[in-house]
């Protein structure tokens, strides 16, 4: 434990030297980010591998143990060093030059699959009902996911001071906590090491921010989460290694889903940046940098501490831990107003109820077809009220106007099934959707089909699409065909079906 503490402690003071020397470096190679005045370096990734590579380093010629663990690690996590040192040149790179998501997305997965071929690999997943077994292709696909996934979920995370940099260090500990307690002293003196160098950088990236992660750094925490957590996986209980990292990683990972599904279902492309993170959200409604990026640090510890139930796994740890996660994305979605998941709510419930739309939208058909064949007025009247009798308006009318269109000439109530001739007033709290026709036979009449409904009542089902681009060309011919209707015989009367 004294190993641990010494690294974690050495690697904090030495990002706390390094960073700054890491920001002029940031200036002098052109790393900036350019939106800021002035622009603020994106180097501090730089910072954080040097005083993680150099505590290491000290640490190993210090302690004989640390130093075993080293050397056993240049064979046992060869691949990850690899692998963290392309991800860490196409960090450089896209802060230096700002590489297209298409490029950058294709080499980390060409880093993630070779990581697959060179033995790092999830062979199992845990899922709520149990543990998965995955073959060769499944486990590819998971492998690759898990790793470009959680590598660009913390670098979408780096969008205000402060904010990836601190979910790193609450996910690093909970890995850190748990590497410890499965006894796997490598995966646990790494991830220290990288925490406590994380938390001498955020003396400078906390707000107001005088130097960025950039993608160098975002990208190689993220990666080295990632694949840490599969070698954590790989030597520990099955439910154990797999579900705390999952866990652990909850904010970053709940951020990029609700990413993926907002652009998804509104058509948009997945890996294109926006403003609408739930850091970005945080400030809409008026938290300030700081307040939302301690919010944020609140929540990545929750998931931590919560992760931690898994060290000693029960049906009441993982009920805790699910319903934890359902309250924070009922609340991440209801009060930072995602509205896309509003929409596929209401979709989803549009679903359920379809039976019912479906059967309006054939009566709406049929009645379509009724009316090619209708040869008089009131087979045209029989058909609509037949049609609206139990529709999902509150009134239906139909008005006949002049050649003009001026004040109304005739208007009728459909309603019951009958067509009632009376003026139909309109209320303020209905809306409503006018289908205009012509009269023919020699009348020189204009008609309307206006239907109504009330503001406020449960989601509209019927497809309104069908009413004008179905319903109105059959009404159109079929009134265009027939003698207008007689004169009323009083002031008030009805056609029964």
């Amino acid at each position: 434990m004294r190993s641990y503490l010494s690294a974690f402690v050495l690697a904090a003071i030495l990002a706390l030297v390094l960073t700054p020397p890491a920001r002029r470096l940031g200036v002098r190679i052109g790393a900036l980010d350019r939106t800021k005045d002035p622009p603020i370096p994106r180097s501090g990734g730089l910072a954080i591998v040097a005083a993680t590579v150099l505590a290491l380093l000290a640490l190993g010629l210090v302690f004989a143990p640390a130093r075993a663990l080293l050397f056993y690690s240049r064979v046992e996590l060869a691949a990850v060093y690899v692998g963290a040192l392309a991800i860490l040149a196409l960090g450089v790179v896209d802060d230096v030059k700002r590489l297209r998501p298409a490029p950058k997305l294709l080499v980390e997965i060409a880093i993630a699959a070779g990581l697959y071929l060179a033995g790092v690999r999830a062979a199992t997943i845990w899922l709520p009902f149990g543990i998965v077994e995955l073959g060769e292709a499944a486990g590819l696909a998971f492998t690759v996911l898990w790793i470009v996934g959680i590598t660009n979920a913390f670098n979408l995370l780096d969008g205000i001071d402060g904010a990836a940099a601190g979910a790193a260090i609450f996910a690093l500990l909970a890995v850190f906590v748990t590497s410890v307690a499965l006894k796997q002293p490598l995966v646990a003196l790494l991830t220290v090491s990288l925490a406590g160098a994380t938390l001498g950088f955020l003396r400078y990236n906390f707000f107001p921010a005088r130097i960025y992660l950039g993608d160098a750094g975002s990208l190689l925490l993220g990666f080295l989460l990632a694949t840490l957590s599969i070698e954590g996986a790989t030597k520990g209980p099955t439910m154990v290694a797999i579900a705390i990292p999952i866990v652990a990683f909850g904010l970053p990972v709940m951020d990029t889903l609700i990413a993926v599904v907002r652009r998804a279902a509104r058509g948009a492309p997945v890996f294109r940046g926006d403003r609408e993170h739930l850091h970005h959200r945080l400030l809409d409604v008026g938290l300030t940098t700081r307040q939302a990026a301690v919010l944020l640090y609140a929540v990545s510890a929750a998931f931590a501490l919560a992760s931690m139930l898994f060290i000693n796994p029960n049906v009441r740890g993982m009920g805790v831990v699910l319903t934890m996660v359902g309250v924070l994305v009922w609340l991440a979605v209801r009060k930072l107003r995602v509205y896309e998941f509003t929409e596929l709510a209401r979709s989803a419930q549009r679903g359920l109820a379809q039976t019912r739309a479906i059967a309006f939208n054939v009566d709406v058909r049929k009645a379509a077809r009724a009316l090619e064949r209708a040869q008089n007025w009131d087979e045209i009247v029989g058909t609509l009220t037949g049609l609206f009798e139990a529709s999902e308006f509150d009134a239906v009318r139909l008005t006949l106007h002049d050649g003009l269109r001026s004040s109304p000439r005739r208007q009728f109530l459909l309603e019951g099934g009958k067509a009632i001739e009376r003026p139909v007033p309109v209320h303020a709290d209905q809306w409503g959707v006018h289908i205009p026709f012509e009269l023919g036979g020699g009348a020189g009449m204009a008609c309307e089909l206006p239907v109504f409904r009330r503001i406020g009542r449960k989601q509209l089902l019927t497809d309104l699409t069908l009413l004008v681009e179905v319903l109105r060309p059959a009404l159109a011919a079929a009134a265009a065909r027939v003698a207008p209707p007689a004169a009323p015989a009083s002031p008030a009367s009805s056609v029964k079906l």
